[in-house]
Order: C-alpha cells, then structure tokens, then sequence
C-alpha cells in the first residue's frame, strides 16, 4: 500500500509529566492484577511457602536467645540440649534458605508467564489494530513497548512484587518475634516504619516525571534507530550521516539527563537515608535496654536477639525502598502497555456471506482523513463483476485512498460502500480478507521459503500454491532454484530480482482465489519485462476476477475495460483507452502522451 494519500503524523507520545505520573497505574495494576489472579493457585503455593520460610528465618535468634539466657549465662552447658539448640539453628536455616529458594522460582515463573501471555496478546492486538494507528505510530516505539515495556512488567513480579511480599512478611514475622521477646523495645523499631514510608512518598514525588521522561526517551531512541536503518540508503546517498547521528545525539544526550535525575533522586532518597534512619532507631533501642538493664527486668540474649532482628528489619526495608526505583518504572513501562492495549480495534460486520462475485459499488460516498480535509466528496462509481478498472492521477489524487476504503482500513464518513450489493461494513473479518486480495507497490516478503511466502500461514493445499505460481508466471523460475518452493529467500527476499519480489506477491494474492484483486502501483518500480508479465497475469484473470488496478505507468491498463481518471478526489474522466485518447484536451490523453515521450527519451538514450 502506498502512502501518497496518507497523512503522516508524528507518533503519539506519552505524558510524562508529573500530574499524570500521579494518575497512572490504574491500568497496570488491572494488567497485574488480571494476571495475578489467573495464577492464584501457583501464588497462594508461593505464598505458603513464604510463610514457611519466615518462620525458619525468625526461629533462628529465638533459638539463639534462649542459648545465651538459659544455658550460656546460667552455667548450664549440657551437651545435648546445646547440641540441639545449635542442630536446630543449622536446620532452621538451611529450611528458610531451601525455601526461598522454591519461593524465588514460583514468583520467576509468574512473572515470564505473565509476559509470555502479554506479548502475545499485545501483538494480536496490535495486528488488529486499524491502519489510522499506524499512519501516526512508529514502528521502533511499537516494538519497545512489545519488547522493553514488557519486560518491565515482568521486573515488577520479580524485581518488586517478590520483594515486598518477601519482606513485608518477613517484617510481621520479626515484629511478632520482638513483641514476644519485648513489646517496649518493638514499638521503639516500629519507628522506623512510618519513616520509611516518607522517604518512598517523598522518592516517587520527586522521581516520577523523570522515569516517564526516561521510558518515553527510551522508546523515540528505537523509532529513531529503526528509522534510520531502515533509510540507510537514502541517508548515504544524501550524506545526511551526520544529522542522522545528532539527532540521535540529543535524543541519547536527553535519555542520559533522565536517567540521572533519576539515580540522583534514589541515591539521595533510598538507601542512604534507610541506613541513616535505622541507627537512629538503633541507637533507641540501646537507650531503652540499658534503662531496662539498670531496672534488672531485661535479659542479655533479649539484645542478642534484638540486634540480630534489627539487622534483619533494617535490610527489607531498604530492599522495599530500593526497589521502588523499578516499581516507577514497571508503572510507567505497565501504563504504556496498558494504553496501547485499550487502543480500540478494527471493526468487521457479523456477516458470514462470503464475496461470490464481486461487484462494486459507491453510493455519495465522503471520506477524509482529516475532519477538515475531504478527499472524496459524494463519490459515486459502479464496478461490475469481473470488469477490469483502471485508476489513474496525479500524487493525492484519491486513488490509493479508494482502495484502502475497498480494504475496510478506514470508515467512510458519509454515504456507504455495497459489495454485491450488501454493505461493506457488514462483511466479516474472514469473508473480507479471503473475498480481497491485495497487491502493493512494495513487496513485503519473509525472510523463510517461497512456498511460506505464498501460503503465508494459511495452509493452503499445494496443487493452489503452484497454481498461483503459475498464473502469476513464476513457476518456471521456482522450479530452477535449485530447493524449488523451499528455496529460502533470506531478509526481504533478497535472493529474488525486484520484479521475481512482485511476481510472488502476485502468486500470494491469487493464492487465495479472490473475487477482487486490487494492485496498487504494483508496475511502478519494475523493468518492463516484469510489467508485461503482470499484464499477461491481468489478461489471463480478465473475466474472472473483479480487477482495479492503480497504476502509474499507463501502459499496464491500456487494456482496461474501463479507465477512472481521478484529481482532488473526484473522478474527471472515464471511459476505455481508445474513448478517452480522442478526448483532444483530456487529462488521460495528457498523461498517456507526456509517458510516451518520456520512454522515447529513455529509448534514445539507451542507443
């Protein structure tokens, strides 16, 4: 499909500041939450193992405790209980280890699940997503927010949601164990809870408009990179190197200014501030115990204990704060996801009439792709069923526009669009696309077999692959590769001639044994070899196949039964060849004469 009647936006960005960082999550919670709850059966098993594990951390300075109080200060070293105090610990341990471990793995394998699931949602709805999206998105931020937004999503199953319910039950469970040893030393470390939770208000405040601003860099950094080698041949051949290098320059320049503010900000906010926070509440501690040592109502191994709980109540919640700099992340990554999710799909009719003959018709039809630029104003045109038609005009003239309201691609705004007679809008998804082949200007082929890139996953029988080989003339050239039909044809059909590319397009498209075939200046970029073997091709489906052929050479529709000369979306002349030639001032005969001369030129130059 060209795009010479498309317009071209630059593609949506994100909000990125810090009122809609504020507003976002939402959605990712609702994408969490979906996938969290189809897997409640593997998260209540990590759950439990969770808990279990808490409890094989926590007994061990209780088992320690009770070693110091009740046979090390007392006098009392009796082998065996000593012996299994300390076996205890060991197992305790080793228990809360092997049980992380298990806990690690359950929340891993949520977490790729979940993206597993999520890429492949995505991409399906993305494939069914109306040609109006892509005419403003760019491939690059597409394939970042399939692949790098994704990924995110997965950090936040790992990378936080593991860690906060780690250590958000490991936290209950140490203060439980400090109530039981001592609740007035327990309400002094409890202190240091809700300070925390300011430090990570204060964090996300201050780093949200910076990680949006980071997700949304990172993104236009693979637009640009895509965009950029995909024209690398253009870029050489204008020596734009160099603008092409700034302008990745500052977009890279900008990314690193983002991710900095960043660092900065958790640098300031996280840990250091966690550290500096739990020695305060330390210091507490050890103020209230040596008040309780001087009243003789508190116990030596009750501060071994402590001391060796605060160790453990300072480290989760410096992971918690640590992790919150993935958490802004996973929810900028997560809302973007989200969005692109919520963008509303290609609607099909609920007809299963599948195209039997493939008439054609446009009744008042208006459309633009812009409110206040029409391209088509109260369009009327009858196509019959097997009538071969001609399209021709000058750049934005309305002609691929035509075909792309033919493919459903867009909406018409006014009037309506019959196909044996029922509305087009009213086709199904499968009648529509079997009933409408589709021949572009440029040939997209896979990078696997010719016979993949005819059959394109439709598992069409052979006999109709070579069928279509054959009427598309390039069975002969199939069949002196030396792999034939599985001759692989390597990154855009490298190994094919431009005009072999089209030809095997052609063969796709009439694979499907359509009832229209439209071509879109599929002439346009081949030899004239190429050109006169998709006119046999035409000749040969004359009759059988409702054809409208956009064509830039003139040439390739001589033998059309009808020809729409089109400007400014409205259709100024038709007629056949040979009527629209005696017209002495005629648009066509201009066109068709001004050709003529230009492939005399080229013919003389060639001699």
């Amino acid at each position: 499909m060209t795009t010479e009647d498309t317009p071209r936006h630059h593609s949506p960005t994100d909000p990125a500041s810090a009122e809609h960082v504020q507003k976002q999550g939402k959605g990712t919670f609702g994408l969490l939450l979906t996938y969290v709850y189809r897997d409640k059966p593997l998260l209540v098993k990590t759950l439990l193992l969770l808990l279990l594990a808490t409890a094989a951390d926590v007994a061990g300075p209780l088992l320690a405790k009770v070693f110091i109080d009740d046979y090390l200060l007392a006098g009392q070293l009796s082998v065996w209980p000593v012996v299994g105090l300390a076996l205890g610990y060991v197992l305790t341990q080793l228990a809360a280890a092997w049980l992380r471990y298990r806990q690690t793995l359950r929340f891993t394998d949520m977490a790729l699940a979940a993206v597993l699931d999520i890429r492949k949602h995505i991409f399906t709805h993305v494939q069914q997503l109306p040609m109006a999206f892509f005419d403003r998105a760019m491939t690059g931020q597409l394939v970042s927010r399939i692949t790098n937004d994704t990924e995110a999503i997965k950090d936040l199953y790992v990378q936080f949601l593991s860690v906060v319910l780690t250590n958000v039950v490991l936290l209950v469970g140490i203060i439980v164990a400090m109530a039981l040893l001592n609740v007035q030393l327990m309400l002094v470390a409890l202190l240091l809870i809700p300070t925390v939770v300011g430090v990570i208000y204060l964090y996300q405040k201050l780093s949200g408009a910076a990680v949006a601003d980071s997700r949304q860099l990172r993104s236009d950094i693979n637009g640009t990179l895509g965009e950029s080698i995909s024209g690398m041949a253009v870029l050489q051949a204008c020596g734009l190197q160099h603008n092409a290098a700034e302008r990745f320059e500052r977009l890279n320049r900008r990314y690193y200014r983002a991710r900095m503010r960043t660092i900065n900000i958790g640098a300031a906010l996280l840990r250091p501030a966690i550290d500096l926070l739990s020695v305060l509440v330390l210091l507490g501690i050890l103020r209230v115990f040596g008040w309780q040592q001087v009243n003789g109502v508190v116990e030596v191994g009750v501060l071994y204990a402590f001391l060796n709980f605060m160790g453990r109540f300072t480290e989760p919640l410096a992971e918690i704060t640590q992790r919150f700099n993935l958490y802004q992340q996973a929810m900028v990554a997560g809302d973007r996801v989200y969005q692109l999710m919520q963008q509303p799909q290609q609607h099909y009719g609920t007809s299963h009439n599948a195209i039997d003959r493939g008439a054609i018709a446009f009744h008042g039809v208006d459309f633009g792709y812009r409110p206040d630029q029409p391209v088509f104003t109260q369009l009327n045109l009858e196509i019959p069923a097997g009538a071969f038609i001609g399209v021709v005009g000058h750049t934005g003239s309305g002609k691929s526009t035509l075909l792309n309201l033919l493919l459903n691609f867009y909406a018409v705004d006014g009037g309506r669009i019959t196909i044996d007679g029922q509305p087009l809008s009213g086709y199904g998804r499968q009648a529509l696309r079997q009933g409408i082949g589709l021949i572009p200007q440029e040939p997209f082929i896979l990078a696997g077999s010719i016979y993949d890139n005819i059959d394109m996953g439709r598992q069409l029988p052979r006999a109709r692959i070579e069928t279509a080989a054959r009427q598309a003339h390039l069975l002969d050239t199939i069949n002196g590769l030396a792999h034939g039909f599985d001759t692989r044809l390597g990154e855009r059909g490298s190994r094919l001639s431009t005009g072999q590319r089209q030809q095997l397009v052609i063969a796709r498209a009439l694979a499907a044994a359509p009832r229209i075939l439209l071509l879109d200046e599929a002439t346009a970029n081949v030899d004239s070899e190429t050109e006169q073997v998709v006119q046999r091709a035409l000749q040969a489906l004359h009759g059988k196949v409702t054809l409208i052929v956009v064509a830039h050479r003139l040439s390739t529709i001589k033998a059309a039964d009808r020809i729409l000369v089109m400007a400014h979306g409205e259709l100024m002349e038709s007629g056949t060849h040979r009527q629209l030639m005696s017209q002495p001032e005629g648009r066509y005969r201009a066109m068709y004469r001004l050709q003529q001369q230009a492939r005399q030129v080229e013919l003389a130059e060639r001699h």
